[in-house]
This record gives C-alpha cells, structure tokens and sequence, in this order.
C-alpha cells in the first residue's frame, strides 16, 4: 500500500511554464483526500517553492536545496545539513579560477540569497519568485555554512568543475539543468532528505512513489520503492527508475498515479 508520493518540482511535476496543471492538482488533491501523503522535493529554497504548496493546499514537509533541508508546513526547519566552511571555501577558489569563463556562483545560506554578482539569473528569479533576503558578494556573507552552492555556466565548464570537485573533496554534486551544477554537503541528496523523513514518519520504502527528471532525482528515485523518471528525464535518470512516465508537459506524473493507483 503506498503511502507517500515524492516528487521533484521543475521539469517533472511541473509544465513547461512552470505550473502545476489543472489535471495533476485534481489528482494530488485527491491523494491527499485518501490520507496519502505528498512530498514536494525540490533544489529550490522553500520561498521559491511555497507557493506551489498553497495551489494544492498541502500542509506537510518539504526537501529543499536538494535534501540539504526539510522544512514544516511554516518553512521552519526540522533538518539541515549544511556545507562545511573549508568545502565552501575551496569551492568559491575554484569560481575564482573559472570565473573569467562566464561562471556565476549562487549560494543559500538557509533562506539567503547570495550571488557572486548581480546576473540575469538571480535578477530574473528574484523577480520571478518574490525573493527578497538577497546579498549581492559572496564576500559579504554573513558565515560560510551555506545550504546548497550552484555553479552557472556553459555545460562543457561545468563538467570540467565537477571533475575537479569530484578529484579533491568530498561533497555531494550533480547536475539539476544543463546549466546547473549544484553542490551540496557530503551524502546529503533527497535520496538521504526522504529516508529520515520516512524514518520519522514510520514508512518504509515499498510504501513510497517518486518522481523525478534530473541527476539531483535519481537517490530520490533508487531510495523509493518505486521510482518513476518522467519521459524528459535524462538517460542515466531513466536508467535508475522502475518506471517511465509521460513528459512532464504531459501530465506525466498525474497520469501514472491515476493508473497505478487505480483511482
């Protein structure tokens, strides 16, 4: 009997314009109704993924930065494994070095906003999202116990930092879009967010459904007894579900439940 849904936000429960659809709202909404718990798992912090929560009017906990955080219904958290300060210093060395490339550097520290500079990424998300606790300089940080870090750029950059990162410490990283490279403490992923909630919560694997579409999913995916990659997902995400599902932008992840659960 399953007993909780998990499911990652931009690319697999949301469409492509970022929205939960009328058709994947009635289907949560009556989960939900039946006592099944929902999950929202998300690299976003929990204001840019609050929202979300209110359309479908879902009280529970949510995984934030990537598992870094879990948060309660009031976005206060329960769970959080930051960075250490050395990683986070070794990684702000190597921006340093890349960063005539073109390479932005944003960090959270809890619910801050922290960019090396003033990009057209953070000025679209902060206008999209509503962000206001932001801090323009990395250098201007209150501490450096930060939550999630995430390199901007060029794919083939990236994949270069990645493997530099991947050669001389020790910190979980993966991609979450082409262009994303996220870096988080080590062993920490929703795959490791979700089991202590369910730990918590009493509910063991086989009674767990999620959802995902991109690197950061795919502990997430392996972890739950069942792990569905929606069809956008990429290769390697695929290859570690049970399941494939229709494209995000296809009601993917409503369109399964409904049939997997028989509702």
């Amino acid at each position: 009997m399953i007993k909780l849904i998990a499911t990652d936000l931009d690319g697999t429960l949301l469409n492509n314009n970022s929205e939960i659809s009328n058709y994947n709202k009635k289907v949560l909404k009556k989960l939900m109704n039946n006592g099944i718990e929902i999950i929202f798992s998300t690299g976003r912090p929990f204001e840019g993924m609050k929202r979300y929560k209110d359309i479908i009017e879902n009280d529970n906990h949510s995984i934030v930065f990537n598992g870094a955080i879990i948060a309660d219904s009031n976005g206060d958290f329960i769970y959080n494994k930051p960075i250490n300060k050395d990683t986070a210093m070794y990684i702000i060395d190597i921006y340093n070095k890349y960063k005539h490339k073109d390479i932005y550097l944003h960090v959270y520290s809890g619910n801050q906003y922290i960019v090396s500079e003033e990009d057209i990424y953070f000025k679209r998300y902060i206008e999209k999202e509503n962000i206001t606790d932001t801090v323009i300089g990395l250098d201007n940080a209150k501490d450096f116990y930060f939550s999630k870090m995430l390199f901007i750029g060029e794919r083939y950059i990236l994949e270069t930092i990645q493997d530099e990162v991947k050669n001389n410490i020790k910190a979980d990283i993966s991609f979450s879009h082409t262009n994303f490279l996220e870096i988080l403490a080590y062993g920490i992923n929703k795959g490791s967010a979700l089991k202590w909630l369910c730990d918590i919560k009493g509910i063991k694997r086989e009674e767990i459904v999620a959802f995902g579409d991109n690197y950061n999913d795919i502990e997430m995916l392996k972890y739950a007894g069942t792990g569905v990659a929606v069809e956008n997902a990429e290769g390697d995400v695929k290859k570690n579900a049970d399941y494939i599902c229709l494209r995000n932008d296809e009601n993917g992840v409503g369109k399964f439940l409904e049939k997997f659960l028989d509702l």
